[in-house]
């Protein structure tokens, strides 16, 4: 079976989508960042981080990864 195609999966990967766009703003917010601060130190635009942190889009790849090491670290 591969991965998406069991139901469980898809749960998992909804909540993990969910979480992001309130872990994001939280990093935000604890590092006193403005939305244009905190797009300019994760070198996106201020609209992408806009879409993420409403939950409209959320990072893909590469991206992913970056934006898990920043509110992490």
């Amino acid at each position: 079976m591969s991965f998406g195609t069991d139901p469980r999966h898809m749960r998992h990967r909804k909540s993990a989508g969910e979480e992001l766009p309130a872990r994001l703003r939280a990093w935000r917010e604890k590092n006193n960042f403005s939305q244009s601060e905190a797009a300019l130190r994760l070198q996106i635009s201020k609209r992408t981080l806009q879409e993420w942190e409403q939950g409209r889009a959320e990072p893909r790849g590469l991206a992913s990864a970056v934006i898990e090491k920043a509110i992490r670290g």
